[in-house]
């Protein structure tokens, strides 16, 4: 909740942006002829002297993320930011607080006496509030968040990854770590499935990062458990007897399958943008190779910014690339093939079949999965190639890569449409991924296996994206 002291022209700007955006605010002013045409326009308004505790108490400052103090008068300022100083000892409240000030004395002054941000001209103060809105939001949170982890200081926390984590999600984790130990809680990151990918093991190598097996941990020796880059139990280690504390992800998921006492979950094109924005909110030092590991968080789950960027996205980028080590940058980007992926890649190409612009290749068994998204990475780099869908053996069961360069096409529900029924899909338009049991296929021998899979997914992804025609359409076409 924002409250906007203060309802002259520039309050009354403010505010009116702020409502517009949708955001819950109160307007506080002592004189009635501001206050009452506001509260015929929609307005939360309180009466009274915002220099004065019970006033600010009673506006609502206790639930207040933001306070942005619009007077021009600096003695008003003084004494306000006085009285919110007291509020935050007596209410244990620490909102930010934007002031109006005249110039630049005034500027170091308000800082002094507690303001977060002071902007001198009131002139162009309604259109800092509106252009910094996500920036201001990122500050509150980050406040929240402090306030959360102080009440386990001293204990331990486990940050659980979501499975087969990512670059995005391993520097996610690494940045949050960092955060956390700035305000003494240790912490150990945690994941299952696998590390396979080359960029991924390439990451964590070049980082020295020390990553726990879920299947090794005793969660029950943590305080605290916190999800990055995943937000429910459904894709990651964390037992589903224990509800997280604090969940932080860049996917849209409904607020009501998350159940964390801090949620953050905000769309933005990767998880490392919203913590590279809490250690800068916070004033956490970060190291060279920390944000080199967050650069590539950003720019593969951005897909070097083609995919679902913000502004927000590009402001944490530039930030980072004055911090990280572009050297370490370039070497997690650029990984060594191993001879097991050009062994993939061979087959995959061999097996090829391409159909207008639509190429399907099976690689038969794999000991790694990653390649199979790696394989259909490269592949889509091939001439006439829009999509690729790459898919093989691992394990237990059959797993489907996707990518695309056709805007037509929503990947992600392109394969829940195809395989959910036999198994579990999802992913975003341009990239997107299927996990299908063999037990799916029946039991059939390892020569008819073959033909049995090339049918339920080979085909089967042709179909849904009609390239080809069901068999049970053709079989009524002829008669």
């Amino acid at each position: 909740m924002y409250l906007v002291l203060g309802c002259g022209d520039v309050g009354f700007s403010v505010a009116s942006r702020l409502k517009e955006r949708g955001v819950e605010l109160v307007v506080v002013d002592k004189d009635d002829k501001k206050i009452e045409p506001l509260t015929k326009m929609g307005f939360s308004t309180f009466m009274g002297d915002f220099c004065l505790s019970k006033v600010l108490k009673d506006a609502g400052i206790s639930r207040a993320e933001v306070v942005l103090l619009m007077v021009p008068d600096f003695r008003a300022t003084e004494r306000t930011l006085g009285t919110i100083n007291r509020l935050r000892t007596e209410l244990k409240i620490d909102p930010v607080v934007v002031t109006r000030v005249l110039d630049e004395a005034e500027t170091v002054e308000a800082k002094r006496l507690g303001a977060s941000d002071a902007i001198p001209s009131s002139q162009i103060l309604a259109n800092f509030a509106l252009s910094r809105f996500e920036e201001l939001k990122g500050m509150a949170k980050e406040k929240r968040l402090r306030a959360l982890l102080q009440e386990y200081n001293g204990g331990r926390m486990a940050i659980v990854l979501q499975t087969n984590p990512d670059p995005d999600g391993i520097a996610s984790g690494v940045a949050l770590k960092r955060y956390a130990k700035a305000f003494g809680i240790d912490a150990d990151i945690i994941y299952d499935g696998d590390i396979g990918h080359p960029q991924n093991r390439a990451l964590v190598n070049l980082l020295e990062l020390d990553l726990k097996r879920a299947k090794y941990v005793n969660f029950n020796r943590y305080r605290a458990f916190a999800l990055v880059d995943v937000a429910t139990h459904a894709n990651c280690a964390l037992p589903k007897e224990i509800l997280p504390t604090i969940v932080i992800d860049h996917h849209t998921v409904p607020s009501s399958e998350v159940g964390a006492r801090y949620q953050d979950i905000t769309k933005v094109g990767s998880a490392s943008t919203l913590l590279t924005n809490y250690l800068r909110y916070a004033m956490v030092e970060v190291d060279r190779a920390t944000a080199a590991a967050l650069v590539i968080g950003i720019l593969t789950d951005t897909q070097n910014f083609t995919r679902g960027t913000t502004p927000t996205d590009f402001d944490a980028f530039e930030h980072l690339m004055k911090l990280a080590d572009l050297d370490l940058v370039g070497r997690i980007q650029s990984p060594a093939v191993s001879p097991e992926a050009l062994d993939v890649l061979a087959r995959a190409i061999k097996g090829s079949k391409l159909k207008g612009g639509y190429l399907i290749t099976y690689v038969g068994e794999v000991k790694d999965r990653d390649l199979i998204a790696l394989t259909a990475d490269f592949l889509l780099k091939r001439e006439g190639v829009m999509t690729a869908f790459v898919y093989g053996i691992c394990g237990d069961a059959v797993y489907a890569s996707a990518r695309t360069n056709d805007v037509s096409l929503h990947l992600g529900q392109v394969l829940k449409q195809a395989f959910l029924p036999i198994g579990t899909a999802g992913g975003h338009a341009r990239m997107a991924g299927a996990t299908i049991l063999l037990r799916a296929f029946g039991r059939v021998s390892k020569r008819a296996l073959k033909a049995e899979i090339d049918r339920k997914v080979g085909r089967r992804f042709l179909e849904v994206i009609g390239v080809v025609k069901p068999k049970a359409k053709r079989k009524r076409a002829k008669r």
